[in-house]
Order: C-alpha cells, then structure tokens, then sequence
C-alpha cells in the first residue's frame, strides 16, 4: 500500500523530483502542466489551471491512503499521454432514491468533451479485491456511475502499490460499456437478450453484464505498452500473454454454466464441440511465435460471428490434418471468385455474389463442428454464435502448449471430459485410479533399464479410448526414467516413436489426442481405425510392442457384419455367429499378434473370459495359454466401473519368450509322451510325473493305457478312465454304429476291433489336449488379486467410489490410491501393484502382511480342471479345494450321473404367477417363495430335493420328500441316487464348497460349476452323527432368537397395555433436534485414528438395535459438539434410498466418542418423558404409521423435523414410566443375556463346520 511514509519513495520511482520547502513536482511535456506535492502541508497540487478539474479537496489532502492511488494513476495517464483538460477528479452524481451522493475518483473525457471511461481507485490488495467482489455480485460503484453517465465507454477498476524494491506495481480490470453488434443482432430475432441500450436502472445494466456478456472483463485497456492515448480498447490476444490454468480459475464450472443459461442439454453434443475448438487451438499454438497474434480469439469491436467461425474452421482443417492426418472441406471466402475466374476467365459480379451467398449460407447456416446448437437458419446461426463466442473467451486466454502445470492441463480435461461424454454400448472408460493401479503393476523398471542406458517401451492402447492409458503410461514412463537415473531431464520427444493408440470411434480419437496435448505428450501417435486390424503404414504391425495395456470393448451385439479387416485374420473369428457379441475374445487374440516376445500386458476384461462355455471364449483362453505366463489375475467387484455393474479382471501377461516358440515345443513333448518314448532326463518326464499326480492316475495304468493293450470296455470302472469310456459308448457315433445292421452283422471280434480303434482315437485327443495344456502351465505360478464383495471394503479397496448426488456424479475419491497404490510413490512396493510388479520378477516371492486378505497365490495347473474328458480350459480364481487324506472318506463328483441328478428350472413369466396358486416357486433365494404358479416342471417328488440360487447371494436349502415346488431358470435342483449319501449332510457340504468357491450373484453357480465340485462323505453313520450335531445347534440357535424377538414385543405389548387409553399430545414439546454431520468422502477412515470418531449411520439401525459390523470414522473437525452422541439419545434414520429404512430409530446405550452421519438426526428428550419411554413408542408400528401418514405429499424417503414433532404420544405419568423403565430394563436384561448365548451358539456351530467339511 502506499501511505505517506512511503509517499516520497513512489513520487522518486515515477519521476518527481524534490524541489524546495519539501515539494516534489514533476512536469508533463505532452500537456504543459505540473503536478505538486507539498508534504509540509499535505496537499496535493493538481494543474487545475491547465483545465485538471478537481470537484471535492478532499482528495487532494493527505488523510487517506486512496488519494495516492488516485495521484498515481494520473501520473500514469498524463505520461501515457491524456491531457489535463480532459481529466476529472470526484466528478459528483445524485444515486438512487435517496439522493445519495456518487463520486468517481477518475473520469477521463475524449477530445470531443465526450466520457471515454470512468476509474473507481483502490488501495492494493484487499480493498481491491472487495470491490472486484461487489462488481461481481451487484455491479459496484462502477455500474452506479455508469448509469449516471451512459455515454461512458469503459469502466476501469484501479489499485497501485510501492513493493519493497520501491517499484510501483499495479492491478486494473475493466468492463466494456458498449453492446456488441453480434449480440445486437441477435437480439433482433430474440427479444429475450439483455442489453445495455435498454437497460435504464442500475441494476439493468448489472444485468445485461452479467447474463448477455458472463460479467466479461477486458482486462488492461489504458495502461498497457501497446495502448494508445484516447485510442483504447481490447488489445490483440498475442501468444506471449497466455496464462497456465489456474483451479482458481473454475473453467469446468464456467463450461457447466455456459451451457446451462444457454439452455443447451446435449453436453455429448457440447463435449464435441469443446474437442474440435481444442483442435483449434493447438494448431494455433503450434504455429504461432510468441510475438504473434493468435487467431483463436474473439476479436471485441472487428469480429463477426462469421468471421471466428471461418477462421475455426480454416484452424479445424489444419489441426485434423496436422493431428489425425484426417483431411477436412474447408471453404475459403474468395472461393467463389476464384472457381468463377479459373472457368470463365471473367469476373462475373452477380454470379459470384450469388455463388458466394450460397456457399456462406451451407458454411454457416448448418450444423458444422461448432454446432452447440442445431443450426439451419440465420436465427439459429446467431444463438449459437453467442455460445461459441463464449466458448473460445473461456480458453482463449490460456496455454496448452509449454504448459509450466501439465497435471493441472490434465486434471482439468479429465473433469471436463466426465461431464461432457456418454458412454456407449460396450464402451466405458477406464476411472483414472485404475489406469495408475495397472501401469504401477507393470516392471518398468525391469523393461527400461538396458546395459547402455535408458530404452524407452513402445506402448500400444488397441482401443485407446479418451486416452487414459496412454497418459498415465507416458507420466509413468518418465518417473521410472527419472527413477532409473537420477540425471535424466523430463523430455517427451522419445513420444512419437513409442506411444500408439488405436481407436474406432471418430469423435474419440480426437479425444485421445488433445488429451495427449494436454498431458504434455502431444507427438503420441493416435489412429482412427480398428484396433484388430494391422496398419503397416503407421507402424502398427504384429510383434512390434513392448507394453499393450487396454480395456476393450466387450459385448457388442452383432458387429461381425460390421467388422471389415483388410489386413488381418483372427482365427476367433470363424468361431463367432454373425448375431454373437464376443467382440472383447478377438481382443484378446490380438494381444498375442501385437506383443514382442517377453512383452507385457495388462487387459481389463469381463470376468466372463474366464470361464464362460462360448467356443469363441474356449479358444480365447487357449490363445491366452498357449502364449503367455499369466503373472497376475486381478478381480474386480461390481463397484470398480460404477454404473455398469460388471465384474471385471485385469489380466497381467507376459509373452512367452522365442524362438524356439513354446507351444511347439510342447507339442513334441506330448508326441513322445503318448508315443511311450523314451522320456528320462528330458523335461518330458517332469510333465508327465506332475500330470499324472494332477489326475491321480497311476503310471502303470497310464501306460497300460498307452499301449491300448486292452478292449474299451476294461475301462469301464477304472477311476479316472470310465469317463472316456462313459463319454465314448453314449456319443452319437457309438450309437449310431451299434445300429447300422450291417455292422451288427460283424463278428464280435470285429465289433470290438472297431469300438477299441475308434475308443482309443477319441481317448488320446483329449489326452493329447490335457497334456499339451498342462504342459504350458505345470510350472507357472500365479498372483491373485481378489477385490472384497462387500461394497464398503470395496471403497476401501479401490480407494473411490461412485456418486450419483446431482453435481456430484461420477468418482470420488475417499483415499488415493486404496490398497491399489501409493498415490505418492510409483516405486512402493508395499501395495497391490508392489505385488503384482514384483510377480513379473523371477525372484523369490514378495508379500504384503497388512493386505494378505487381498491376495494369495495359485499354481496355474490348479486353476484349470484336468480331471474331467470336458476341457474348456476354465479358469478359476478361487483357492483349489485340498482334499482331506482321511480313512473312510469316499469322493463323489456332482457330475456321476451314477449318483447325482442335475437340473435348472424354467423361466417363469408373470402372468404364470398366481395368487392363490398349488405350487411354490423357489428363484435364487431358495429360503422363500417366489410366488404361486399352477403347473410343474418336476413329477417326481419321492426323494428329497436340494436346492441352490445360480446367481444370487450363495445359498443352499432342503425341500423334504413329497413337497411339490416349481424351480425357476435361476435355481439348482440335486438329487441323490444313492443311500449312502444323507440328503441333510450333502445340503451342509454343498453351503461349504459353495462358499470356498466364492458362488455369488456375479460367480454363477452354474450346474456346470457345480457338476465339477468334489464332496468327501463320511459313513452314514458319521453323517447322520454330524447332522445331528448340527441341528442340535440349529435349535438352540432358534431358541435364543425366539427369546430376544419375544422380548421385544412384549415390550411393546406392555407400552398398549399401560398407555394405549392415556392423553395424548404432541413430541415437540418433549424432544430437541439434531441433524447430523455432513461430510465429504475426503473426511472419513475406514481406520479409528487419531483425529477421527466412530460415525453411525442408517445401516448401523436394526430392530431398535444398534449394530456395529459396518462403521467409518469422521474427522472431529466436521463435528460440532451438539453431534457428539449421548447417552440415551435415540438415533433415527431420516433419509434413506429404501423407504422401509426411513423412521427407524434405537437408543444410544454405548460409551465412548460416537457421532452420526447426515442422513440421521438424534432424538433428545429434554422433559418429563423417558428416553426409554419415547425410544419404545418410535419402535411401535403405530408410531411408524404416524411418521408415513404426517410425511404424505413429500418425497417420502426424507423426513422432516416437523414430521417428528407433530407424532402424537400418549403422555404417562411419572410412576408410570418409572414401572415401565423397571420392565424394559428387565427385558433387555434377558435379550442381552440371550445375545450373548446366541453369538457363543454360532461360534460354536462354525466349529463344527470347520472340524467336518473344511
């Protein structure tokens, strides 16, 4: 601030020289004038006798600091050249209906005697600031004056500083007083635009600012090198002046509010648009020298809407050109002309002035690339020119290009990118949490770093996206090079050589490569075109990339008719229908084609690849086992991709190393295997002993059967051979042999000549596929990562969630990084990608103790199942079952026919469904009806019937012999065949093994899956001895919840009994309110930490209980001290998704530090009636009748206060509560007892479980 202590020092710095009897002058040639200062008399001595007007003398005094501020800035306008006569000081105006006075400090005039702008000064810093606030939000001074000089062309706000160095520093904005002729002319058309010529108030002209012109400012008009004296206005944008962006600055925000007051509901549409105008303005950048003006500007006072767009489009073609190598119809303005000269060799003035019309009429008058808005008319021109307008002033101040923050830059099209583009059918973006997790998996390290230095990967996306992968690969890339060594300078130029992205969809593309621009990595390489196809000219050829990393597409409903590849063949391909979806299955048979030997990848794809049954999947794992190691497979829960609610995997693949190709090898090894050759000391010999072992078949017998020495019915009871013999005698080429008369007519010899021949050709193919399978996999290992199911530990994992709160959609992160990654340290390997990356490595086994429940390690040949004659290489996630080597244990496999009976239902359609129907139906949930229907799909009801949900939470459940039911397409039906299976014990053993498998709503238990488990069973005697241990538990366990649920309601009994005939009267007068804490996800823990407090939440609310299985912790610094819970209070649920969780309430008896989320409020008695007393009647269904009646007419899943305060109680008195605490206490006395036995009862009971069937 400058002040009179400082005074002097700013007089010298501008040029003042000290005189006599302590006076500093300076003259002004341009005027012939002097201005004084007399610091013994504190006055200021402006050259009023050279026409310098002075209107009040308190501004030329020493009294307040904003006098020097006014001193400086006409020593700035008399050196920049504005001569005295024209220059006034608190020129005076009545305001308003009180006849209060207005003065401005500065009002310059032009030669003319007309206002040419008006200066309110400040004093530097705050007092600046404040006012730029009252400007934004009513107008200010400035607009008042305005309104009383509205001839005025600019408004200039002013402050002016002496720093420590004593140079004078200084700060100006200023607004344009004058409509612009665009706007003008659309206001033709549209009488609803604001503008300043019909605005007659204050608060009119703030108005037309702030809604027609987006309270625009013009930035320095008068003060600037290149300002004129008298000759001012908005200078030429030059490229040396653009700025970094700023979060400070909003610009999301400001694009939202764009579109909003613009009425503009397509954002996909706007998004589009942003992207080309981006397009724009890198080719600008790119061309442009830092003195020269750019083009993408809007010029104020010279530029039509016509003439931006034509030069957006000329920049348009230039950039698509430049960028996508994409050429683009640009028509120039003398197009007309030229075409007219070349073909007549005459200037035909009409002719060109007609053809030009038309072609300006198609260029601007239809939709184009800036199309925010339909436009085919001039009308519709002009509105969206208003939009576009506004568009290029949000950007056309700020730098892309030698950005200083290129994380801002992406940060910020990474926010605009989620708001402004819709996902399409089999299309999702990859959450940026996730792209960071996957390249902080991948050994950059391992793949850079080369004896002579430093190589950088060439890195494919084959369906790139909006790009997210390849920037985060290119920041992750320049880490590691820095990490490998410390000498090594950020540099993009290895880009244009190592990073690729393929991407069909046109509009994300560009996407992909501004996005590249904007991360800093703007010579990465996208093409527009089909990531399964090869483009030789671009360098996407087979074998030629170090890293794929993608996430593709996945269920496209009949693209193969769609699908023209001209350079490429996949053999999946053949195996898919022309209505099949398995688009995401010829990704992963490009992965191979793509990737270098010893090559890395990480895919996400739908879990489905794993194990679903399509020919095209089978041959999608076989393209994956026969070329790569699979290091890692991360499982992903159903909140990882937000709305889609897929479950998803991350494969982790390195190519097998070659020459010599691995699978050939392997070939070889399984001809000498089944050829009986001799096989010690070659690695032949590890593969069989480790087969052998996997299928539990002695070696003598396997030779016995290589050497086909015995007919085809020997195999028939043999272990593991009987299902080759099984699956022969039941094929339909047996059947139909064994029919043909002529072939009946053989001898029996040469019967069985014919059925050996044919039974050993078909047993030794699917010998020769296991063993060739199992001799690519017997020595991999695995990394497992499996995501928690519940969605909490999900947040927890992921360290985000998803939002779907207006203004708030999209991901939120709770905690950067989860458990993924280090959000801090790329290098850390005490997280999931520590443990995945150093999977890659063949060094010893590295591990987490703090996220062992996330992971865990698999033999690859114990992920496939080898067992069966069916093999189509599955592959399972979850732990392999260790059988118990216990005397006395039989093995049965659900799939003998011999033993087991398999069945799904019937779809059900809901006009099948009666209400009064015979049978029940049993879904998914097999513990409850589905309804009634009157048919069957079961006649047979003389065994016991065991049930299973295929794709809901993992149940199983026992129907009793002679019970009709009806199962639908969702549930599982087994029966046993046998008497030395126990129908009871086989439900137990089924509910374990469904558990270790992991069977979910998203891990179909299939019959397929289910046919292939494996249950030991004791005797009958120890079954039946285990059944009834069980079921005693069973009963007890019933007993206890019987007491704590009859407890409960004869308390409520005991309330109608004592209170029902009572007086009644409202809750108000007898309870405070408190609403609870709001919080953002930045402000919880899943850990008690120092700092944070447990918060309670709806989902904590259980029959009038209080439960803690699912609890976060708040930082303290949310809380106010009302929100602390006491003892006693009563917790209420007022918001809830559910409306059956809306109302229900329990009283708080804990102790400790406890406060509840906003979505609650705390019930507080404050007069004569008990805690307890109200806490019970909440719990009464009349109360809850109440709350639902009272809150008709609002959304009902939100409660109001007044709601709670207007229930009618019944009021008791004082020894009636007293009675009736005394019994309540007495009541849960004995549910808390029976609790406490319960918990004891199921402890117990999961013993048992663990000592008999784990």
């Amino acid at each position: 601030m400058i002040t009179k202590s400082n005074l002097k020092n700013m007089l010298i710095s501008t040029g003042f020289g000290h005189t006599s009897n302590d006076k500093y002058e300076k003259y002004y040639p341009f005027s012939d004038c002097s201005i004084t200062v007399d610091f013994k008399n504190e006055k200021i001595i402006y050259p009023e006798d050279k026409g310098f007007k002075v209107n009040v003398a308190t501004t030329i005094n020493f009294s307040e600091p904003e006098n020097f501020v006014v001193l400086e800035c006409v020593n700035r306008l008399l050196d920049k050249g504005y001569r005295s006569e024209n220059i006034e000081l608190e020129r005076t105006w009545s305001l308003g209906h009180e006849q209060k006075s207005g003065r401005a400090d500065i009002c310059v005039s032009d030669q003319n005697g007309k206002m040419l702008f008006i200066v309110e000064c400040k004093t530097y810093g705050s007092e600046y600031n404040k006012e730029m606030k009252n400007i934004l939000s009513d107008g200010g001074q400035l607009i008042s004056y305005w309104q009383q000089e509205r001839g005025c062309r600019w408004l200039v706000l002013y402050a002016s500083n002496i720093n420590s160095n004593n140079e004078i520093e200084y700060a100006t904005d200023s607004i344009d007083c004058s409509d612009d002729e665009n706007i003008l002319n659309l206001a033709q058309k549209d009488a609803t635009i604001l503008l300043y010529k019909n605005a007659h108030t204050v608060s009119e002209l703030y108005d037309a600012w702030k809604e027609t012109y987006e309270q625009r400012f013009s930035g320095d008009i008068i003060f600037r090198d290149d300002s004129v004296a008298y000759d001012i206005g908005v200078k030429p944008l030059r490229k040396k002046d653009l700025k970094d962006f700023s979060e400070n600055d909003k610009i999301v925000n400001r694009f939202e509010e764009i579109l909003r007051h613009n009425n503009v509901s397509d954002k996909e549409n706007a998004f589009n648009r942003l992207i080309a105008l981006f397009i724009c303005k890198l080719v600008d950048e790119i061309q442009k020298t830092d003195n020269d003006i750019v083009e993408f500007q809007y010029k104020v006072g010279t530029d039509t809407y016509e003439s931006i767009q034509d030069r957006l489009q000329r920049l348009h073609k230039e950039g698509m050109e430049k960028f996508m190598r994409e050429e683009i119809f640009y028509v120039s303005d003398d197009y007309a002309e030229n075409l007219i000269k070349q073909y007549t060799k005459q200037k035909r003035v009409k002719m060109i002035e007609e053809l030009r019309n038309t072609l300006r009429i198609l260029k601007f008058y239809t939709n184009n690339d800036f199309a925010f808005k339909d436009v085919h008319n001039e009308e519709l021109f002009y509105q969206n020119g208003k939009i576009l307008v506004e568009m290029v002033q949000l950007f056309q101040d700020y730098r892309i290009i030698g950005s200083a923050d290129v994380q801002m830059l992406g940060d910020l099209f990474e926010q605009l990118l989620n708001k402004g583009f819709k996902q399409n059918e089999g299309q999702f973006f990859t959450p940026t949490p996730i792209t960071r997790f996957i390249w902080d998996s991948l050994p950059l390290g391992q793949i850079m770093t080369k004896a002579d230095g430093i190589e950088y990967p060439k890195v494919i996306d084959y369906a790139c996206g909006a790009g997210h992968f390849l920037t985060e690969g290119f920041e992750a890339v320049e880490v590691c090079a820095k990490a490998i060594n410390s000498s090594t300078k950020p540099s993009n130029q290895w880009v244009e050589k190592k990073i690729f992205g393929i991407e069909k969809d046109y509009r994300l593309a560009r996407v992909s490569k501004i996005s590249l621009f904007m991360h800093g990595a703007g010579d990465g390489n996208i093409i527009f075109g089909d990531g399964l196809e090869n483009y030789p000219d671009k360098e996407i050829i087979p074998k030629s990339f170090d890293i794929l990393v993608a996430n593709p597409p996945y269920s496209v409903k009949a693209f193969k008719p769609h699908l023209k590849l001209s350079n490429n063949e996949l053999d999946i391909l053949d195996k898919i229908s022309n209505d099949g979806s398995e688009i995401e299955t010829l990704f992963v048979e490009r992965i191979s084609q793509l990737l270098k030997p010893n090559g890395v990848a990480a895919v996400i794809l739908p879990s489905s690849i794993l194990n679903k049954e399509n020919e095209s999947f089978i041959t999608a794992r076989e393209s994956l086992l026969k070329n790569f190691n699979i290091i890692a497979i991360a499982t992903l829960g159903s909140k990882t991709f937000g709305a889609t609610g897929t479950n998803t995997v991350i494969l982790f693949l390195q190519k097998f190393n070659e020459p010599p190709k691995r699978s050939d090898m392997v070939i070889d090894s399984v001809e000498a295997i089944l050829s009986k050759a001799d096989i010690d000391g070659w690695e032949d010999e590890s593969i069989l002993r480790g087969y052998l072992k996997k299928t539990g078949v002695k070696r003598d017998t396997y030779n016995e059967f290589l050497s086909k020495s015995k007919d085809y019915d020997f195999w028939e009871n043999d272990n593991y051979f009987s299902q080759h013999y099984n699956e022969f005698v039941n094929s339909s080429e047996y059947t139909k042999k064994s029919k043909q008369k002529t072939f009946q007519k053989l001898s029996d010899l040469d019967q069985k000549k014919w059925f050996n021949q044919k039974f050993y050709e078909y047993a030794f193919s699917v010998e020769q596929e296991k063993l060739f399978y199992y001799s690519l996999v017997y020595n991999q290992d695995t990394l497992i990562i499996s995501a928690p199911d519940e969605n909490k530990e999900q947040e927890k994992f992921l360290g985000y969630k998803w939002s779907n709160r207006k203004g708030q959609e999209g991901i939120q992160i709770t905690k950067a990084g989860g458990c993924l990654y280090n959000a801090s340290d790329r290098g850390d390997n005490n997280s999931i990608a520590g443990l995945i990356r150093n999977a890659f490595s063949a060094e010893d086994e590295f591990d987490v103790e703090e996220l062992d429940t996330y992971y865990y390690r698999l033999r690859l040949q114990d992920m496939l199942d080898f067992s069966g004659t069916t093999f189509n290489k599955s592959i399972k996630t979850t732990p392999t079952r260790v059988l118990k080597d216990i005397p006395g244990l039989t093995n049965y496999r659900l799939s003998d026919k011999n033993y087991f009976d398999l069945s799904i239902g019937n779809r059900v359609l809901s006009d099948e469904v009666v209400e009064n129907g015979s049978i029940p139906i049993y879904s998914a949930n097999v513990f409850e009806e589905f309804g009634r229907i009157d048919k069957q799909n079961i006649t047979d009801f003389s065994m016991p019937s065991i049930l299973w949900g295929i794709d809901g939470d993992w149940m199983v459940n026992i129907i009793p012999a002679n019970k009709p039911f009806y199962p639908t397409d969702h549930c599982g039906v087994l029966r046993i065949k046998t008497d030395d299976i126990i129908p009871k014990y086989m439900a137990l053993a089924l509910q374990v093994e469904g558990k270790f498998e992991r069977f979910s709503r998203s891990n179909r238990a299939s019959t397929q899956r289910i046919s292939n488990l494996i249950i030991q069973v004791p005797s009958v005697v120890d079954q039946q001895r285990i059944v009834d241990e069980i079921e005693a538990i069973d009963k007890k366990i019933a007993d206890e919840q019987a007491i704590i649920i009859e407890q409960s309601e004869k308390v409520k009994s005991k309330f109608v009994e004592m209170f029902g005939t009572n007086h009644v009267s409202s809750l108000k007068p007898y309870i405070e309110q408190i609403r609870g804490v709001s919080y953002e996800p930045k402000d919880l823990n899943y850990n008690l930490v120092d700092g944070y407090i447990t918060l309670l939440r709806s989902n904590n609310i259980y029959n009038g209980d209080l439960i803690l299985d699912e609890v976060q912790y708040v930082s303290e610094d949310k809380i106010n001290q009302s929100q602390y819970l006491k003892k006693n209070d009563i917790l209420m649920s007022f918001s809830s998704g559910s409306i059956k969780h809306v109302g229900k309430s329990a009283l708080f008896k804990l102790t400790g530090k406890y406060t509840f989320g906003a979505f609650c409020t705390v019930i507080r008695a404050i007069g004569s009636l008990s805690p307890e007393y109200i806490a019970t009647y909440m719990n009464l269904d009349e109360c809850k009748s109440q709350i639902m009646e009272l809150a008709k007419g609002i959304n009902i899943n939100n409660l109001k206060n007044e709601h709670i305060d207007s229930i009618q109680i019944p009021i008791p008195s004082d020894f009636q509560q007293i009675v009736f605490c005394d019994y309540v206490h007495t009541c849960d006395k004995l549910k808390f007892e029976a609790q406490e036995r319960l918990g004891e009862l199921n402890t117990a009971r999961e013993g048992l479980i663990d000592k008999y069937f784990r």
